[in-house]
């Protein structure tokens, strides 16, 4: 792997591939390191991402590896390497779609009544949540599986956060669709693990749909205003096909919520441009 030492943290990288390993998740092992040129020899994880699995034989037990691989991930208590996850943070991911999103991308400057009356209740409901380490960015493209096995990489960003944020991120994806009876089904299997049992000792079911729905609400925000940004700031268009779906998407899930109903609008405007 060659990852540029002036513009990737490149330190926290090993350090987080190291403790990770260490902890029995499934991330590369570092042979050797070159943090001058930036170069990384590891072990190879194999060439099949979740994404080549949704949709065939292989797909139930991919996605009950990445499920799985989440306790790893949760029983990780290095409060040191791995820093909280703030509701400074959110709020700033946040106004990365309104930037980035709303304003650059689609020309509309004015502050948004929908995105800052359901600021509070997308917090809300990441803050109650138990924590523990997420890697924030666990997707099927950031997660492969090859002969039975599961693999993590892009993890250097992991922080600790809602115990929800993870899940969230996968079964809500920005590059992919599950149908809502798959989603519950396999919310249901997450639930089922024992690192969640703080979260449903505190909250009854229909609550924590709800706190995993506005979970991933946020998370599609910002992942919007990162599509757009990649674009407009970084010349990269790989990732504007993906705008439409998951802004339809998010049509979709925040109609479901009355809070949400001058968001709900709002989107809706959107996705008419």
């Amino acid at each position: 792997m060659h990852s540029p030492p002036t513009l990737e943290a490149n330190d926290r990288f090993v350090t987080l591939a190291q403790l990770f390993a260490a902890n029995n998740v499934a991330v590369p092992l570092i042979i050797e390191a070159n943090f001058e040129a930036g170069f990384f020899l590891m072990t190879d994880l194999g060439r099949t991402h979740l994404e080549e699995t949704y949709g065939t034989p292989q797909q139930q037990p991919a996605l009950q590896a990445a499920i799985e691989g989440l306790t790893q991930l949760a029983n990780i208590a290095d409060e040191t390497a791995i820093e909280p996850y703030t509701q400074e943070r959110f709020r700033f991911e946040l106004g990365i779609f309104s930037e980035w999103f709303l304003a650059a991308h689609l020309g509309r400057k004015e502050q948004s009544r929908g995105l800052v009356e359901a600021t509070e209740p997308i917090i809300d409901a990441i803050s109650v949540q138990p924590l523990c380490c997420v890697h924030r960015d666990y997707h099927c493209r950031n997660l492969l599986f090859e002969n039975g096995q599961l693999g993590v990489v892009d993890f250097q960003d992991a922080l600790r956060g809602p115990v929800l944020y993870d899940i969230a991120s996968l079964l809500r994806d920005c590059y992919y669709q599950f149908d809502e009876s798959q989603v519950e089904a396999y919310l249901d299997t997450f639930l089922a693990l024992e690192h969640t049992q703080p979260l449903r000792d505190q909250f009854d079911r229909p609550a924590i749909k709800r706190l995993f729905d506005f979970t991933a609400i946020q998370r599609q925000l910002k992942a919007l205003g990162i599509f757009a940004r990649l674009s407009i700031r970084d010349g990269k268009d790989s990732h504007l096909v993906h705008i439409k779906p998951t802004l339809l998407r998010l049509v979709e899930l925040t109609a479901g919520y009355t809070e949400l109903a001058n968001l709900n609008a709002l989107l809706a405007a959107c996705a008419k441009q």
